[in-house]
């Protein structure tokens, strides 16, 4: 029990901490939105749709989970300060697709495959389109998956550590997980208070969006 109880840490820590949480806010929302609009179509594609090439071409998008993305850190920094898009908040978006968008596929793909195959065309002969049914039929039917998927890109754009470190800089929109990283190091005492605080203002988001999406997640990777 604390001799002297304080809320000084946590002040200091909101102080400090406050605009890379903006900044945290704004990639991981972002980075979902931008994940959902590429995502959602292309599923719905490889899940309702049939085209010749269509297995291949999907096993080679769901293969990039193979990948080490470790490995794309040095040239995806060298091209994004080519294209203008180092030390920007869309640069770190569009660099976050590279591991958000297979998983995103292969999870939207599937809850889209496994809706009942008669569902457009039974929309069509109430007078939808094939787009309209889409979007009346199978987009509603789709939204505990939509949820989990924006959910779990949500987390990468706030928890990811290596790309935001080379991405972005002290003057840029660097996150909070990096500056917690960069107030930690290079000082001769430790403030265990504020790192405290800190780790749990980071932490807090998180966790109350999957209480909130808890049953959307369960519905979507239970079908």
């Amino acid at each position: 029990i604390p001799r002297e109880p304080t809320l000084r840490s946590w002040r200091i820590a909101l102080q400090t901490l406050g605009p890379f949480l903006k900044n945290s806010a704004l990639i991981a929302t972002g980075t979902a939105i931008l994940s959902l609009l590429l995502t959602i179509p292309g599923a719905y594609v490889f899940g309702r749709l049939s085209f010749p090439g269509k297995r291949v071409a999907f096993y080679v998008i769901v293969g990039a989970l193979l990948f080490p993305y470790i490995l794309l850190i040095i040239p995806i920094t060298d091209l994004w300060y080519t294209l203008d898009l180092f030390n920007t908040i869309p640069g770190i978006w569009i660099a976050y697709q590279v591991f958000v968008l297979p998983f995103s596929m292969w999870v939207l793909r599937d809850f889209f495959e496994k809706l009942p195959a008669n569902l457009e065309e039974a929309a069509q002969v109430y007078g939808c389109t094939q787009f309209s049914a889409f979007v009346r039929v199978i987009l509603p039917l789709s939204v505990p998956a939509i949820v989990a998927v924006g959910f779990l890109a949500f987390l990468v754009g706030w928890n990811d550590f290596i790309f935001a470190s080379f991405l972005t800089t002290g003057s840029g929109p660097r996150p909070a997980v990096v500056q917690l990283f960069v107030s930690t190091t290079g000082g001769e005492r430790v403030q265990w208070g504020q790192i405290m605080a800190q780790s749990l203002l980071i932490g807090l988001p998180p966790v109350v969006l999957y209480m909130i999406a808890q049953r959307y997640l369960s519905n979507a990777f239970a079908v």
